[in-house]
């Protein structure tokens, strides 16, 4: 309303809010009100019940099984198990290829024979690290000799945080017998007194080089590491008594039959497989348990041991042989692999006649595997596989 000389002005009337109205205007804004982009970007990091069950850490693996490598000095290839397929060794250098496998060890680890000149080395399938290893003996007396290993096996994977030695069954001043290297040593060693037991093979089985003889007589080795380095042994030379058909196995070798004997730690019990052979081809193999008891007499310390026949099954086991390499592994933990089953090599034939110069083929025409269930002896792996070798026996890739 105007009046003369002066403005006045009316009130403009304020619309009165509750204060349960003014607390709903100052509340969050509503879910609905939110963006789907940033909804889903916001429930990806919500966490419920199912999905924290469903994403449980999953069992770990079963180890690998071992890949059988057959060598040969131009065209290398491995067989694996489980795929069933056969790969080419190409990045081999010549060295290597050309050089005789005499063990295996877990990791990728391979004794290697280089020759007379050029002595051994251990050598990393997946990595090409290499150490060098002597060509020479050392006896108890200290007399040198120079040796050729005929089959070796390593107590671990080399590493330098850890101890670890390599053990061979070598041909030094004329007989078998067990020798052993460690890091630092300028030849391979031996405790001594032994070569009356004519190894067969040798394992690391529970912190200990296990060996059994031709006569199935059995020592182990306890390393003892010293703290400058030096390595000695505590032995424990068994009192060994003979099975109960240890004679009917002279007959079938006074017969011209071979048998090869090799150690395998399954559960953490120590077996001994008797491989049979006639006429160059294998026949049966056979299963023995070590069982150990108490000493026969107090004026006899060592303990008294034989071999026990398993029968024909393994429990759900399957087995693959190789002088120092031998393995056990749960069926269950693999598809397609059958119980009681024994994977073997041919490591001893050799065909007659030279390939080039000096080289001799050797033959692979007695690897296979026994089921023990039929008693039966099968060709083994499938498929079209090289036949013979110009440099050295087949062997196992153990991871």
């Amino acid at each position: 309303m105007e009046q003369e000389g002066e403005l006045t002005f009316a009130a403009t009337p304020q619309q009165r809010t509750s204060p349960r109205a003014a607390a709903a205007e100052a509340a969050a804004p509503s879910w609905a009100d939110v963006p789907d982009n940033i909804l889903v970007r916001v429930s990806a990091f919500l966490r419920c019940r199912a999905v924290r069950g469903v994403g449980r850490p999953l069992p770990p693996l079963p180890p690998l099984l071992p890949w059988l490598i057959f060598p040969n000095t131009e065209t290398p290839t491995f067989y694996s198990p489980i795929t069933r397929r056969y790969h080419r060794l190409r990045l081999l250098p010549h060295d290597v290829r050309a050089a005789r496998f005499c063990g295996s060890g877990d990791g990728g680890w391979l004794v290697l024979a280089f020759g007379s000149r050029n002595g051994y080395a251990l050598y990393n399938l997946d990595n090409g690290e290499r150490i060098p290893l002597p060509p020479g003996f050392r006896t108890a007396r200290n007399a040198q000799f120079p040796l050729v290993v005929r089959a070796a096996t390593l107590s671990g994977a080399p590493s330098p945080d850890t101890p670890y030695m390599v053990a061979a069954i070598v041909l030094a001043a004329s007989g078998n017998i067990a020798a052993f290297w460690s890091p630092g040593s300028e030849s391979w060693f031996s405790p001594g007194g032994l070569r009356r037991m004519r190894p067969q093979d040798v394992i690391f089985f529970n912190g200990g080089f296990i060996s059994v003889g031709a006569n199935e007589g059995v020592i182990t080795f306890w390393p003892v590491h010293g703290p400058q380095g030096n390595v000695s042994f505590a032995l424990v030379d068994y009192d060994m008594q003979l099975r109960e058909d240890y004679a009917e196995d002279l007959v079938f070798v006074q017969g011209h039959g071979m048998m090869n004997r090799y150690l395998v730690g399954s559960r953490g019990r120590l077996l001994m497989v008797v491989r049979y052979i006639y006429d160059d081809g294998t026949l049966t193999l056979r299963v023995f348990g070590l069982l150990v008891t108490a000493p026969a007499t107090a004026d006899v310390p060592r303990p008294r041991a034989t071999w026990v026949n398993l029968g024909q099954e393994l429990d759900g086991q399957m087995l693959f042989l190789g002088r120092g390499c031998s393995r056990s592994f749960e069926v269950a933990d693999y598809e397609g692999f059958q119980d009681s089953m024994i994977y073997y090599l041919d490591e001893e034939h050799m065909v007659s006649g030279p390939l080039h110069g000096d080289r001799r083929l050797y033959s692979f025409t007695d690897t296979g595997r026994y089921d023990m269930d039929e008693v039966a002896t099968a060709p083994w792996p499938e498929g079209l596989y090289p036949t013979t070798s110009d440099n050295a026996p087949p062997t196992w890739w153990l991871h």
